[in-house]
């Protein structure tokens, strides 16, 4: 898997995994119900958006000298990042790994 698929694979892994852990609250059922709500200081209006955001700052977190820009846009949202290619193959590998651990790959 290239990078790009590594990171949808675990943006469809964690958008259950956000959904379940989260159900109840009111922020959960706005963003069930496509209504903007702020989290954090950051608004969303769908989930999409807020588990794109998770996985960006992921990213950031394995990654910290990588260029992560996430692309607020309702179930448009995307992530895009910016890194060399020894970054990008460390980048992956922990990807791998994380989708590894969760049984995924």
């Amino acid at each position: 898997m290239n990078t790009e698929e590594l990171i949808e694979k675990i943006i469809d892994v964690s958008y259950p995994i956000y959904k379940k852990h989260s159900k109840g609250c009111i922020e959960a059922l706005k963003l069930d119900r496509h209504e903007e709500v702020d989290i954090d200081g950051t608004v969303f209006c769908c989930w999409r958006e807020y588990v794109c955001f998770k996985v960006a700052e992921y990213l950031k977190e394995k990654c910290p000298e990588a260029e992560v820009e996430l692309v607020l846009n309702g179930n448009d949202t995307v992530i895009q990042i910016g890194v060399d290619d020894n970054q990008q193959q460390k980048l992956n590998q922990k990807m791998y790994d994380f989708l590894k651990r969760n049984g995924e790959i």
